[in-house]
């Protein structure tokens, strides 16, 4: 509920006077006016008495009462003034009027008018019997100061705006005692403030606004003047008096605050309360207020009874046992007090959460019944009394046929109401508490509190018979209780868990597995865990029997294990992956950086692949994928094999297995398939696809290809000189002396075995062939000094050559040139050698 904001102080003090003046009537105003007056003068109270004839005629008729105790009847009220005084005629004047003034609108208001004026009017017939015997003179005024604190309350109640009525909770709105309403937070102040303001535009002593401002002020009452320790003592009476769950703890506290101010008489508070009682009786008849039926609230009983069905509750407080000891002493109550041997008594109980109904029989209790309703029980045609409080239902008391023939009816309401407070409280105390006992006391495991040394404080049963059997267990160290051969091997990581106040927990199994072992042998998990104990540390002791678990699940235990070291092993990366590829898990010493980062965006895919790279992709019906990743700072190449699960929280297993070398050793492979690998140029194995090749294109294309053929000269001989070493440099260089004067895409050198090299030249004329040649030859020759040269064989492609006749040409042209006296190029045409 959305609570409505407090209305200011200045719009609250306004509305306030002008309800006074639209409430009152004139005669309650110019009462008001006269009671502040030291002196009051009869002729102004019967001038203003007569404004109103009912209200003459309700103030003889009290003071007619038995009460006052007049011999003969009294018709005028001079004859009234003269037998009990202005100042009582006044007082019950102002009493009736209010009541009368503020009673209808109240009731309008949705308030019960009659339990409001019922705690006024004792709280001010309280305040006046304690003002005679500590201030005898301010009794009359402790009277009109209690009778009017709350007048701030009325006028707002009376005037109750449309936006505070959902605020509205219980009507007895005066009484602000521990189950009062809340709805005075509207209220910009204390009312007791908002009080003491009209009254001092009254013209109220000061003395009487300083105690109706501490009217609530029941800590500090000793500590206030006489008249206000009067008003707060009667306020608190009454408060008391008419809570509508009675609290004789709080009666039992008024009577000791009365006795230290001097305020109870010889017979104590049951003395006051009769006194109190007779009067309050009478004003009610007069100002015709409804009678609470009898036994309802605690004045209408004595101290004693009160005392003594207080004590008797108590009994259920403290009682273990659960429901059906709380019934068996009910049962003795109710045979102690009114001799009831046959009863129902209906509890609630949470601990089943459900009612339970207990059948009374003499001193025992017969079958207990229960249902998940009060209404789930037949209906009770007898005396039943409800065990409530605040509203809320705890159980019922149905009686039987009663050995009286008038029963106490009052007296066995009384009990059941504090009953219900005493049962209501064991189950906001001893009920918890029995249920989990109860449920520790069931559990498999066993639980032990320890002391921060390891010295056994206390222990549930399943604990008890797990280690100890029938032994004594409490005050020993756990680790000596048990035998050694169950807890020797453990035993050392345990004093370390003692030993080192960082360790929060410790957690150690014992569980013999193997062929030979003894069915008897037990099987057990020990914990340890410290919890903070007020200024200390305790140790919580677990031990779990693991007798249940069967050696196939260890070895399901022992599975998983070498699996996991298993795949710590492994030289393949394995992932598992969610299914927005997020990588979940992963094996080797990359699991830290790749844990939590998605596959798809560190990784790149090697092969074609048009769509996008994502987890489609990666699945494509099992077959493996290439990728690219980036460790240790340099790229690797990664084939990825994909599983999908069928269960679990994660999506797919991933296998990246490293291929990075193995691509690497194929390019190698495929290198050496083509290239010679001393001088990287082509092969003599690759010379004929290309030959053949490029005479297709030449004819295809009409363009003119050339072939050189050549050879080192005196090569044996370098060989000799300089060792193979040498050789094998002068060989190196010339290849790359072809790699880098030849035309790349024209021109392809391939080493056709030992020093001899072929060069396929497409797109050549004869110029351009003789160009190649003299660039080769004389950059040799100047590498080696003219040690070494080259003798050098070429020729065109003419229309009737293979690749054959053309390669047998340029040989016989080479030889020419080795016949020559070598570093000599000859040029051989088909027409030349003919």
């Amino acid at each position: 509920m959305r609570h409505q904001d407090p209305i200011s102080r200045d719009k609250l003090t306004t509305s306030l006077r002008s309800s006074l003046k639209a409430t009152f009537s004139p005669a309650t105003a110019q009462l008001l006016q006269e009671v502040v007056n030291p002196a009051p003068d009869f002729g102004t109270i019967a001038s203003i008495i007569r404004l109103d004839p009912a209200l003459t005629t309700a103030i003889l008729a009290l003071v007619n009462s038995p009460y006052y105790g007049q011999a003969g009847k009294i018709s005028d009220l001079q004859r009234a003034a003269i037998l009990i005084g202005n100042n009582e005629i006044l007082r019950i004047a102002l009493s009736l009027s209010l009541q009368k003034s503020l009673g209808a609108l109240l009731e309008k208001n949705g308030f019960n008018s009659f339990a409001n004026w019922r705690v006024i009017i004792w709280a001010a017939l309280g305040a006046e019997l304690v003002a005679k015997a500590i201030a005898p003179r301010e009794a009359s005024n402790a009277y009109i100061c209690t009778l009017v604190k709350d007048m701030s309350l009325l006028l707002y109640a009376a005037s109750f705006p449309e936006q505070a009525l959902s605020r509205l909770r219980q009507p007895d709105f005066v009484n602000t005692g521990p189950f009062s309403l809340n709805w005075e937070g509207l209220l910009p102040e204390d009312h007791s403030t908002l009080s003491a303001d009209l009254l001092t535009e009254w013209k109220f002593p000061q003395h009487m606004i300083t105690a109706v401002l501490a009217h609530h002020d029941l800590e500090h009452a000793l500590d206030h003047p006489p008249l206000t320790q009067a008003v707060i003592l009667g306020t608190r009476w009454a408060e008391v008096e008419f809570q509508a769950d009675p609290s004789p703890d709080s009666l039992g506290h008024l009577s000791c605050l009365m006795a230290k101010a001097g305020a109870l008489p010889k017979n104590g508070l049951e003395e006051l309360r009769r006194q109190g009682m007779s009067l309050f009786a009478e004003l009610c008849s007069a100002m015709n207020i409804k009678e609470v039926p009898s036994g309802e609230l605690l004045f209408s009983h004595s101290l004693q009874s009160i005392q003594d069905f207080y004590f008797q509750t108590k009994e259920v407080e403290g009682l273990t046992g659960g429901s059906a000891a709380i019934a068996l002493c009910i049962g003795r109550h109710l045979r102690w007090n009114w001799n009831y041997r046959q009863a129902e008594i209906i509890l609630y109980s949470p601990s089943n959460r459900c009612w339970e109904r207990f059948l009374l029989d003499g001193d025992e209790l017969g079958p207990t019944e229960q249902a998940m309703s009060l209404e789930g029980f037949n209906p009770h045609a007898g005396l039943s009394f409800p065990l409530q409080i605040e509203g809320t239902i705890l159980g019922e008391l149905r009686l039987g046929e009663p050995r009286e023939a008038n029963p106490p009816k009052a007296d066995m309401s009384l009990y059941a109401r504090l009953l219900a407070r005493s049962y209501w409280r064991h189950l906001n105390t001893v009920t918890p508490l029995e249920i989990k006992a109860d449920l520790l006391d069931i559990l498999p495991t066993g639980v032990a509190l320890l002391d921060g040394e390891g010295r056994i404080v206390r222990v549930n049963p399943t604990f008890s018979s797990f280690v100890g059997g029938g032994q004594r267990l409490e005050g020993q160290l756990l680790h000596d209780v048990f035998p050694q051969d169950q807890f020797q091997k453990n035993k050392q990581h345990w004093l370390d868990f003692l030993h080192d106040p960082k360790q929060p927990t410790c957690c150690a199994v014992y569980c013999p597995l193997g062929p030979k072992t003894d069915a008897e042998s037990p099987c057990f998990a020990l914990s340890g865990y410290r919890i903070a104990s007020g200024s200390s540390t305790s140790i919580l002791g677990l031990i779990q029997d693991l007798t249940e678990i069967q050696v196939l699940e260890f070895e399901a235990l022992h599975q998983r294990d070498f699996l996991v070291r298993l795949l710590g092993a492994m030289q393949d990366l394995v992932m598992t992956l969610d299914q927005q590829g997020t990588i979940t898990f992963a094996t080797g010493r990359h699991a830290p950086l790749l844990t939590g980062r998605n596959l798809f965006q560190i990784t790149m895919p090697l092969t074609t692949h048009l769509g996008p790279w994502d987890m489609d992709a990666l699945e494509q019906g099992g077959k493996a994928v290439e990728a690219q990743i980036l460790l240790d700072g340099e790229h690797q190449q990664l084939e990825m094999i994909f599983a999908r699960f069928t269960s679990g929280s994660d999506y797919g297993l991933v296998v990246g297995r490293n291929i990075s070398t193995i691509r690497r050793l194929e390019r190698k492979i495929r290198e050496q398939a083509v290239f010679d690998s001393l001088t990287q140029v082509f092969n003599r194995h690759q010379l004929t696809p290309i030959l053949e090749r490029e005479i297709s294109r030449s004819r295809r294309t009409n363009v003119p290809l050339g072939l050189i053929f050549f050879d080192i000269d005196g090569f044996k001989k370098f060989n000799d000189t300089y060792g193979h070493p040498g050789g094998d440099k002068a060989l190196l260089e010339l290849g790359r002396l072809l790699r880098n004067v030849l035309r790349k895409g024209f021109d392809f050198p391939c080493r056709f075995g030992g020093d001899e090299f072929v060069i396929v030249s497409g797109n050549s004329s004869r110029a351009a062939l003789l160009t190649i040649a003299e660039r080769v030859q004389a950059e040799f020759r100047r590498i080696h000094d003219s040690r070494i040269t080259l003798s050098i064989g070429m020729s065109l492609l003419e229309p009737e050559d293979t690749d054959s006749s053309l390669l047998e040409r340029c040989d016989k042209a080479n030889y020419q040139a080795k016949a020559r006296g070598g570093n000599a190029i000859v040029h051989l045409q088909t027409e030349t050698l003919s």
